[in-house]
C-alpha cells in the first residue's frame, strides 16, 4: 500500500478513461495531475492556469466539485464583510459544485482560536467548527 493510502485512507489506481477525459474536457491545460481514489470518488490535484485546483469526479466521470485556493486580494467582498470585525482570514477556498458556489475558510478570533467556517456566495454562515 502507498504512503498516502496509509495516511489518508486513499488509494491510487488506474484512472478510468471516462474520468481522465472529463478532467481534460473541464480543465484542458491541466498540468501536474495527481490522482487518488477514496470510496467512489476520484480526486485530481493539479495546476490549471498557474493555480492549484482539486477536482472530484464520480466513477462515471461526472465532475461533482472543484476547489480553488483564493488569494487574499481576490476574496469577494460579501465574504470579507461576513468576517469583518469577528475573525481574521487565514485561508480561503472557493468550492464550486453544479448548483452553487461556497467558501471554506480557516479563520481566527482575537484570542487566536481557529475555526473552520463555511459561507455561501452571499456571505451567509453555513457552518462554523472550532479547530
Amino acid at each position: 500500500m502507498e504512503l498516502f493510502g496509509k495516511i489518508f485512507g486513499t488509494h491510487s489506481k488506474t484512472v478510468p478513461a471516462l474520468v481522465a477525459q472529463s478532467l481534460v474536457s473541464h480543465f484542458a491545460d491541466a498540468a501536474g495531475v495527481e490522482w487518488t481514489m477514496s470510496g467512489n470518488t476520484w480526486e485530481a490535484i493539479f495546476y490549471h492556469r498557474n493555480v492549484e485546483k482539486i477536482a472530484r469526479f464520480d466513477t462515471s466521470g461526472m465532475l461533482t466539485e472543484y476547489r480553488v485556493n483564493v488569494a487574499p486580494h481576490e476574496i469577494p467582498s460579501p465574504i470579507l464583510e461576513a468576517v469583518s470585525g469577528k475573525w481574521e482570514i487565514m485561508n480561503c477556498i472557493a468550492i464550486y459544485t453544479s448548483d452553487k458556489l461556497s467558501y471554506e475558510l480557516i479563520v481566527r478570533d482575537p484570542a487566536l482560536v481557529r475555526y473552520q467556517l463555511w459561507l455561501d456566495s452571499l456571505g451567509n454562515n453555513l457552518r462554523l467548527d472550532k479547530l
